[in-house]
């Protein structure tokens, strides 16, 4: 997944089956499904590998299958998503242990869920962590000092290039956003300057 982000940061949230055509057609390498349901998800998976993109179902959110181990076992036998976000600790491991790359989602609100999130890495020991809300995450990454070896991706209220850059530039290994203005950003390169569609 590092590999994957490596030039291409930002991971396309797509939260609406109506963003899935934008999400194919862009250079993004990773692909969040938010909201995904079991009568559309092999189809938007099918679409994504077609594209030569990763593609990850956000389990807390995705309706028509179990959360449990049999239903991540049915998305990685037959659905054949390359990975799993949740908040769940308790499917981490069973992710990991059906091939599955495992994404866990953290809300950094105040020093408590600091401790709380650093306790989550030591006992479910994900392949990466989500941390939201993303802006927050240039405050506190020295407090995350010692999550440093597994991957962060910054995701939530991330709206502007500036966002993205102070991101990345605090250590983060990608950006996940439904903004499609942003993924027209890094379509075109990542460019400098002012640019119409942030206004």
């Amino acid at each position: 997944m590092s590999y994957a982000l490596r030039k291409k940061p930002i991971v396309t949230a797509i939260t609406r089956d109506a963003d899935l055509a934008d999400a194919v057609s862009s250079s993004a390498n990773v692909a969040f499904l938010l909201g995904a349901d079991i009568l559309t998800l092999a189809g938007s998976v099918e679409r994504l590998h077609a594209a030569g993109k990763l593609s990850f179902v956000h389990l807390d959110l995705m309706t028509g299958i179990a959360r449990d181990t049999s239903g991540i076992r049915y998305l990685a036998e037959t659905i054949g998503v390359d990975g799993v976000v949740t908040t769940r600790t308790s499917l981490i491991a069973a992710a990991k242990q059906h091939g599955l790359i495992a994404v866990q989602r953290t809300f950094i609100l105040d020093s408590v869920s600091i401790d709380q999130t650093l306790k989550m890495l030591q006992d479910s020991r994900p392949d990466a962590i989500e941390v939201l809300p993303g802006l927050v995450i240039p405050h506190v990454m020295h407090l995350l000092k010692p999550s440093r070896h597994t991957p962060i991706i910054a995701g939530g209220l991330l709206s502007t290039p500036e966002h993205v850059r102070s991101v990345l530039a605090s250590g983060c290994i990608g950006a996940s956003t439904s903004s499609r203005a942003l993924w027209r950003w890094q379509d075109a390169g990542f460019p400098d300057g002012p640019d119409a569609s942030w206004t």
